[in-house]
C-alpha cells in the first residue's frame, strides 16, 4: 500500500477526530452512552448485521449477466472487503472484495470490479432518492432545528449537482457497454504510448470491465436491483434509527433520510474505518437538523460508528482467518487489485 496514502489517511482521521471531540466532555459523553436503552442497541445490532447479508444477496443480481454466483462466497468477500476497508485507509476493501470474489468464482477480477461500480451507483442514486423524498414530502418543521431550513437549501442544491454527476457517471458506463469498439479505439490510441505487456493488458482489462456493465442492458434487472437498492438502504436506515432511538427516544424514522447523505459523505472520505468523519458528519446533522445536544449527538455518532463497523470487523478478521489471509497477503491483494 501507497505510504503517502496510508499516512494521508490517519492524518485526515486525526484532523476529524480533534473537530468531533474539541467542545465537549468526554465524561459526559461517556455518562450519556451508558444510559442507551439495550432493547433499542440490540435492535441496532442485529438489523446494522443483517444488511451485509442484503448488501450480498443484491451483490448476486449485478453478477447474473455473467454467472450465477454462491451466496456463501458473495457474503463472506463482502464482508472481508469491508473488514479491510475499516482496518486499513483508502478504502482497500472495495479493491480486495471484486479481486477475492473473482478468484473464488473463476470470474475476471476486471468483470467483478465493473459490477463493485455500477453498485456504488445504485447506492448513490438511491441515497439522494431518499433525500429528495425527504425534502419535497416528509420534512416537518416542527421536528427541526431552527436554522436548519437555510441548510436544507444548501443540502438539496448540492444533492443536485451529486444527482448530475452520478447520472452522468451512470450515463458514461451505459454509453462504454453500448460502444465498445468506439471504447478500444481510444485505448488503442494510448496503447501506442504504452510497454507491450501493459497495452496487452489493457485491452484484456477493459473486455473484462466492459462485460461487468451488460447489467445495465437488462431492463428487468436494472428494475429488480431498484427496489432491492432501495429496500437495503432502509434496512441501513432502520439500524441508525434504532441506535438513536436509544438515546434520542423522539427522533423520527423519516429523519434518518436526511442524516444518511451526511453519513454516506463521512464514509467517502478515506479514513481508516471512517473514523473521525462518521462521527463529525453524524454529529454535526443530528446537532445543525434536529436540535440534538452536542452530547447526545456525540455519544450517538460514537454508538453508531461502533455498530455500524466493529462486530462486521470482527466477523471480517474470522472469515480472513479463515481464509488464511493476512494483513500482509491483504495488501498484496488489493495492489493486484490495483
Amino acid at each position: 500500500m501507497n505510504k503517502i496514502r496510508l499516512f494521508l489517511g490517519f492524518l485526515l482521521a486525526v484532523v476529524f477526530l480533534y473537530f468531533f471531540i474539541r467542545n465537549i466532555d468526554l465524561r459526559q459523553v461517556w455518562m450519556v452512552i451508558r444510559q442507551g436503552d439495550p432493547y433499542w442497541l440490540s435492535f441496532a445490532v442485529i438489523f446494522t448485521l443483517f444488511n451485509y447479508f442484503m448488501r450480498a444477496l443484491r451483490w448476486r443480481y449485478f453478477f447474473l449477466p455473467i454467472k450465477r454466483t454462491k451466496i456463501s462466497n458473495l457474503f463472506t468477500t463482502t464482508v472481508i472487503g469491508f473488514a479491510a476497508s475499516t482496518l486499513f485507509p483508502a478504502k482497500i476493501g472495495e479493491l480486495v472484495r471484486p479481486y477475492l470474489l473473482g478468484t473464488k468464482e473463476n470470474i475476471s477480477r476486471s468483470s467483478a470490479l465493473a459490477t463493485v461500480v455500477v453498485e456504488r451507483v445504485f447506492d448513490s442514486l438511491t441515497i439522494l432518492l431518499l433525500l429528495v423524498f425527504y425534502l419535497f414530502f416528509l420534512a416537518n418543521p416542527e421536528r427541526l432545528a431552527p436554522e436548519a431550513a437555510n441548510l436544507l437549501d444548501e443540502l438539496g442544491r448540492t444533492g443536485l449537482v451529486v444527482f448530475a454527476i452520478v447520472a452522468g457517471l451512470t450515463v458514461f458506463l451505459y454509453y462504454l457497454k453500448s460502444k465498445p469498439v468506439l471504447m478500444k479505439k481510444i485505448a488503442g490510441k494510448i496503447d501506442q504510448w504504452l510497454p507491450a505487456r501493459i497495452a496487452h493488458s489493457l485491452e484484456e482489462i477493459l473486455d473484462s470491465f466492459v462485460d461487468g456493465l451488460s447489467i445495465l442492458h437488462d431492463r428487468k434487472l436494472l428494475f429488480t436491483l431498484s427496489y432491492w437498492s432501495i429496500l437495503f438502504w432502509l434496512v441501513i436506515c432502520v439500524g441508525f434509527w434504532a441506535g438513536v432511538r436509544a438515546y434520542v427516544p423522539g427522533f423520527a424514522f423519516t429523519g434518518t433520510f436526511l442524516i444518511m447523505i451526511l453519513l454516506a459523505i463521512g464514509i467517502a472520505v478515506p479514513t481508516p474505518g471512517a473514523v473521525g468523519s462518521y462521527h463529525l458528519a453524524c454529529k454535526i446533522g443530528l446537532m445543525r437538523f434536529f436540535a440534538v445536544s452536542e452530547t447526545q449527538a456525540s455519544a450517538v455518532a460514537l454508538v453508531s460508528h461502533f455498530i455500524a463497523f466493529v462486530p462486521i470487523t470482527i466477523l471480517g478478521v474470522f472469515f480472513l482467518w479463515r481464509e488464511g489471509l493476512s494483513a500482509s497477503k491483504l495488501t498484496k491483494l488489493a495492489q493486484k487489485g490495483e
